[in-house]
Parts: structure tokens; C-alpha cells; sequence
């Protein structure tokens, strides 16, 4: 028997009225109980469901149809007619199975997105601060020297009268004026770099215990069992 996913459910074991018995083996704990109304198709030797393996096996048909309820003759779409008239027409077939049961486990995945992780920022402030130069200047000076007389007669004339003789007297006065010049500048220049970042979380992943009751021996191959 297959599922409609193409997955076997597993040896037919029984049939009777209204259902088909899929006999417990190596990984079903009990007998499951399929109702005719879930067969798609079927062939001479093999048949078709139409729900799929998993959803065969969580259907609730593990109860025997004439020990079910009435909740659970709507909920596993067994007829009250096979319910109440216990009528059975049982025939035996093998009752080895060969299942494959999927084991899944969880990977992590890891994507990278950008986001911002902040901002530099470049200032330019004025800062004073006092600056000498020093200039050579010249100015003049009056100097006033006495000389001995030469012993000649002076002219009446231009004796004995007052005045005032001015002598112009100058020198360099510094005027300081100011022009701005650049006297360097600052590149901002943004680089990518790689390293490397590690993440962690929480992963599953599915082990299968095998139980064993009985004088059964069981051999496991491969890493069931991890």
C-alpha cells in the first residue's frame, strides 16, 4: 500500500468489511485500521491512497472500526455500517514490511543584510592664538654736537635775533594686515573589511530509538540509531 505522495505505508495484512488492516511491523507499534473510502486506486498487486503516508498515520485509524466512538467514526471517515455489524471477511497475506521512515534534522543558514553601525564625524573649528613676527625698521634720531668757534667775525646783521630751527625727524611704522593661505587638508576615505563572525542557536534534529520486546533480534545498520 502507497501513500498519494508515492511513499509506502505498508503490507496489507488483513482485509475486511469497510477497511483494510495495515499490519504493525519493524517501526508500527499497533495494527492500522484503513478505510476504503481513503483507497484512490489500485492495481493487481499494489494500492493507491488519497491522502499521503504521514497523513495515513495520523488519522486516528489505529482503533479498531467496532471499538471506535462516534467522534471518531466522523473524524476517520469509518461507515457505521462496518461499525455495527462486526461482519468480517478476513483473509491472510504476509505480514513482513519494508518502511522507510524519514529522518529530518534542523542546519543553520546564515544571511547577511547591511545595516548602519554608526557615524564618524569630521569638524572644523577655529582656534586663536597669538602669532609674532619681528621687522626691521628704521627711524631717525637728532643728535646735537658742539663745535669749537673758528675765531671769524660774525656778521651784526644775523646776531642776536630769535628763532626756531625745526628739523623733520622720521622713521618706518609696521602695519600688520592678514591673508589666509591652506596649509594642508584632511581626507575621509571609507574602507571594507572582511572578518569573520560567529552565530549560534538552537538546532533539532530527529534520532530513531528502536524498542524491542521478545527473543527478537535486531540488527541496525549505519547511523539510525545517532
Amino acid at each position: 500500500m502507497f501513500g498519494a505522495d508515492g511513499e509506502k505505508v505498508g503490507k496489507i495484512r488483513e482485509a475486511g468489511n469497510g477497511y483494510i488492516v495495515v499490519g504493525k511491523g519493524f517501526f508500527f507499534p499497533t495494527d492500522y485500521y484503513i478505510p476504503v473510502t481513503a483507497i484512490q486506486s489500485s492495481t493487481e498487486d499494489e494500492i493507491y491512497l488519497n491522502v499521503s503516508k504521514d497523513e495515513a498515520l495520523n488519522q486516528g485509524w489505529d482503533t479498531y472500526p467496532e471499538m471506535a466512538g462516534t467522534d471518531t467514526v466522523a473524524s476517520t471517515g469509518w461507515s457505521t455500517g462496518a461499525a455495527s455489524t462486526g461482519t468480517t471477511a478476513r483473509r491472510d497475506v504476509a505480514d513482513d514490511t519494508n518502511l522507510r521512515v524519514p529522518v529530518h534534522e534542523e542546519r543553520l543558514e546564515a544571511q547577511k543584510r547591511a545595516t548602519e553601525a554608526g557615524e564618524v564625524r569630521v569638524n572644523k573649528r577655529v582656534v586663536t592664538e597669538t602669532q609674532s613676527v619681528d621687522v626691521p625698521v628704521t627711524e631717525e634720531r637728532v643728535r646735537v654736537d658742539w663745535r669749537a668757534p673758528t675765531g671769524e667775525t660774525t656778521d651784526q646783521g644775523e646776531v642776536f635775533k630769535e628763532g626756531t630751527i625745526e628739523v623733520p625727524v622720521s622713521r618706518e611704522v609696521v602695519d600688520v594686515n592678514k591673508r589666509t593661505i591652506q596649509t594642508g587638508q584632511v581626507e575621509v576615505t571609507k574602507e571594507q573589511e572582511q572578518r569573520t563572525q560567529q552565530v549560534k542557536d538552537q538546532v533539532r534534529r530527529e534520532v530513531v530509538d528502536v524498542d524491542q520486546s521478545g527473543d527478537v533480534r535486531v540488527e541496525q545498520g549505519g547511523n539510525a540509531g545517532n
